[in-house]
């Protein structure tokens, strides 16, 4: 919990998720309900105010905390402090020539395009449907970009399509759920019983959105363990397992409250024979959903905690040949044939020892007649370093020698000839600290 990243990705993650979150309340569920009940202007006018509010706000502390999130990415890739970032160039390198560099961005471009749009969407007196709808695909993209500075990227094959797909979609699903609760509260307290046909509108709409939205949290997130955990023993056997496990169990308590709401309170609210039982069910409607938003709170918190773990599939790998040294960088590449886990040590400019470990889908140590590495720096044209390695005693394949010149992020292919004559080619970013 000192780590400072840790800090700066939840801020972050919790401030784009609503972002998202009201953007996709406001396109989907208010201004349809809004124009069907024909509510009057005063509501029309507060709601959307401080829909704006929470927008324009959540927007803000994105923008603000993605600069330490960078800041803290740049200190780690290049080891250098804090006041020689600029001078020596990092924070040009890692912009440039690394995958989150170039993905900050692109996130940045769309969050000032959501700035400019929201002037004209979030205004008092609300947009037309087509910008609505581009804003609504900018949020969208802004929230999936997230899905590049996690664990899905490095694969290989289907996984290298796979995995990110699924976090793109496990993102989209907790923006509109998660991101739209507190929303949802806002328009439950300020829909009274003068403006009851607007709460009955909102709240069938936002059901239907999150019964979506949970399935596609569940089916993404089964995807998304299938290639972090690795197996059921390592949710209790690894940090990383552990947290996940609390995670799960917080989100089924979310789906339970929201079941809830979905099968007894939101009947209670939509029909018209008793009045009082209505208000009573929007009232507990609003209770339940603050604490479904307080849940995915904490969720949130501990996704960016996962963030920095190495993943359970991982660490549970690493016991098979010992820990990684403290002065090591490591790789996992995961490709459809088999895996390679390349660890660089010491891990900063200098020479260096490469050792490279084969492995099959089942984490068995996988032969191989011979086996290549490629080492290409973070400079663009910079000339290809490629060795063939040798084994140890061990079955690990090694390359004593290699010099790596710059910090950053290098690019490692291994290439690897297997018994049967196939090949099998993984490639994966490696960072190098500074000396």
């Amino acid at each position: 919990m000192s780590d400072p990243l840790f800090y700066v990705r939840a801020l972050h993650f919790a401030a784009t998720l609503s972002v998202a979150g009201v953007v996709f309340f406001v396109v989907f569920i208010a201004e349809p309900a809004l124009r069907r009940t024909a509510a009057e202007p005063r509501i029309a006018v507060a709601l959307r105010a401080r829909l704006a509010l929470i927008a324009w706000i959540s927007l803000v502390v994105a923008l603000v905390s993605s600069v330490p999130w960078l800041i803290i990415v740049a200190e780690s890739m290049s080891g250098q402090p804090l006041g020689a970032l600029y001078g020596e160039g990092v924070l040009r390198t890692v912009l440039t020539q690394t995958d989150f560099g170039n993905d900050w961005l692109l996130r940045i471009a769309l969050a000032c395009g959501l700035g400019g749009l929201f002037v004209h969407v979030l205004s008092i007196k609300g947009a037309s449907r087509p910008l609505q709808a581009a804003t609504a695909i900018l949020a969208a993209a802004y929230v999936c970009g997230l899905a590049w500075t996690g664990h899905a990227i490095g694969g290989q094959g289907v996984e290298g399509v796979l995995h990110p797909a699924a976090d793109v979609l496990h993102l989209l699903a907790a923006a509109a759920w998660v991101g739209g609760l507190a929303p949802l509260v806002l328009l439950l307290t300020m829909a009274r019983a003068d403006a009851a046909p607007l709460a009955r509108i909102a709240t069938l709409r936002f059901s239907g959105l999150g019964i979506a939205s949970v399935a596609a949290l569940a089916v993404s997130g089964l995807v998304n363990s299938w290639y972090l955990v690795g197996s059921i023993e390592a949710l209790t056997t690894t940090d990383y397992g552990r947290l996940l496990s609390i995670k799960l169990l917080v989100f089924a308590a979310m789906v339970a409250i929201a079941a809830i709401n979905w099968s007894q309170l939101t009947p209670n609210l939509v029909q018209d024979a008793d009045m009082t039982a209505a208000q009573r069910a929007r009232r507990r409607l609003r209770r339940n959903a603050a604490i479904e938003a307080f849940l995915g709170t904490a969720i949130i918190g501990i996704v960016a905690m996962l963030g920095t773990l190495p993943p359970a599939s991982h660490a549970s790998q690493h016991a098979h040949y010992g820990a990684i040294p403290a002065d090591a960088t490591f790789q996992h590449i995961h490709g459809e044939n088999g895996m390679a886990d390349v660890t660089v040590e010491p891990g900063r400019v200098g020479t260096a020892r490469v050792t490279i470990q084969l492995w099959d889908d089942d984490f068995a140590p996988l032969s191989a007649r011979e086996v290549t590495l490629t080492l290409t720096a973070p400079t663009p044209g910079s000339k290809q370093t490629t060795r063939t390695a040798l084994q140890n005693s061990d079955g690990a394949w090694i390359v004593d020698g290699i010099a790596l010149t710059e910090p950053g992020n290098w690019m490692v292919a291994v290439r690897a000839v297997l018994p049967s004559g196939r090949p099998l080619d993984l490639e994966a970013p490696i960072v190098v600290d500074a000396k």
